[in-house]
């Protein structure tokens, strides 16, 4: 079993045939054996409208307890935006992300430049990479315009530009991961493989992203402008450039896990987003071995049935139940590939067939 922990029997990662890297089992692995259990994220987000309804310890859901929502709330501004179900879970976030105070002073500081935000009038201009064609946006023309975001917002005196409501709760991501690499560089022993150097070994799909959605450079860098009016003096040195900033959001798109609340029936809610390292190394497959399961914080990957030795340990990225267009038109746009495994294979010969 991995708990956050380098890789060991009956799982190994190595390189795939299809390029990348994935898990695959050592051994034979029975069904409904957990192969990983990620202990906690390395960042995470609760959305803004559910903060007072999940716990920022335990991510709790409010509602499945049968409460509007939770009580508890850290002491002072130390603990804006963040409510607790119980004084324990309370407790163990004071001691272990609020070391300090800096979890609390840098939310508390998001919401008091967020009331200085003034919502522009009109519609906003277009960049000028948002009129270009997809493969026209090159690294360089990236790296130029993040250039010239740090040069515009190291500037005194530059305002702070609107972010919508997802624009900061991006920022709130964003400050999680900077405080946790902050404590980790002070005790490096304690971070195992869930460090800032296993976060950069995750896919980088900063350019496959910014060419499928050109109008997130602009937003991307509006949120590290931000994030450099709010910054707290000592983890300054995180967002002096965009580095930091910049490989996080690269690798949030394609590799972070919602956080849905537990509902056995009816429709789920995603209440935030987390990036949990090691889960991110399962790849896709439409008819997965491995299922996920979030248990309080922690995330567990359990398999669906027996696996074979040198079997690829695969989840499912989309709903398996969707047909098979949507399915691969989900995975093109989210993740940015073309599934190929051997149920879409089949699929697409069944629909080619003539009538």
């Amino acid at each position: 079993m991995i708990s956050e922990a380098p890789m060991t029997s009956p799982i190994c990662l190595r390189t795939t045939p299809y390029g990348g890297r994935g898990l695959f089992a050592t051994e034979q692995i029975p069904k409904d054996t957990l192969l990983v259990t990620c202990d906690s994220p390395y960042a995470t987000v609760i959305f803004k409208k559910f903060r007072k309804e999940v716990c920022g310890n335990c991510f709790a859901y409010a509602f499945e307890a049968r409460k509007n929502t939770w009580n508890i709330k850290y002491d002072g501004a130390e603990g804006s935006g963040v409510w607790f179900c119980t004084v324990e879970c309370r407790d163990a976030w004071a001691a272990e992300q609020n070391a300090e105070g800096l979890q609390g002073l840098m939310n508390a500081g998001v919401e008091k430049l967020v009331k200085s935000m003034k919502r522009p009038k009109g519609p906003c201009p277009v960049s000028s990479i948002e009129s270009m064609r997809p493969e026209d946006i090159t690294l360089e023309i990236h790296d130029l315009a993040w250039k010239h975001a740090e040069e515009t917002y190291a500037r005194p005196g530059c305002p702070v530009q609107y972010l919508d409501e997802l624009e900061l709760d991006t920022v709130r991501f964003l400050v999680s991961a900077i405080v946790r690499r902050y404590f980790e560089e002070r005790n490096p022993l304690a971070a195992g493989s869930l460090s800032w150097a296993a976060l950069l070994q995750l896919q980088n799909n900063e350019i496959l992203h910014i060419r499928s959605r050109p109008y997130m450079l602009d937003s991307h860098t509006r949120i590290y402008g931000f994030l450099r009016k709010v910054v707290l003096p000592v983890l300054q040195p995180y967002v002096k450039t965009s580095e930091m900033v910049r490989a996080i959001l690269a690798r949030d798109q394609g590799n972070v896990f919602g956080l849905w609340d537990m509902a056995t029936t009816g429709d789920s809610e995603m209440l935030g987003w987390s990036m949990y390292v090691s889960g991110a190394y399962f790849n896709h497959d439409c008819s997965p071995n491995v299922c996920k399961k979030r248990i309080q914080k922690s995330l567990c990957f359990f398999t669906t049935r027996d696996v074979d030795i040198g079997e690829e340990l695969c989840i499912s990225y989309v709903d398996v139940k969707d047909e098979v267009a949507g399915r691969r038109a989900a995975l093109s746009e989210n993740w940015y590939f073309d599934c190929g495994c051997k149920r879409c294979h089949k699929e697409l010969e069944i629909e080619d067939y003539p009538k």
